[in-house]
């Protein structure tokens, strides 16, 4: 019997997983914009990085440090 592909994945890596790809692709459509200047561009990626960075402390906190 195979187990499921998802069964192997734990929520806190489904996670990382999520955090990753926000950055990636978020990163590479704010690259490929061309109506925006370079300033403007530094900024959108700066901002990505925070929020993903806030998001990851907080899923951090929801799950790992909220019961202790």
């Amino acid at each position: 019997m195979i187990p499921h592909i998802l069964g192997l994945i734990s929520i806190s890596e489904i996670g990382y997983i999520i955090g990753i790809a926000v950055i990636m692709f978020g990163c590479t459509a704010v690259m490929q914009n061309p109506f925006i200047s370079t300033g403007k561009k530094v900024l959108w990626i700066l901002t990505i990085l925070l929020l993903n960075w806030i998001g990851l402390l907080w899923y951090y906190y929801t799950y790992y440090m909220k019961d202790k």
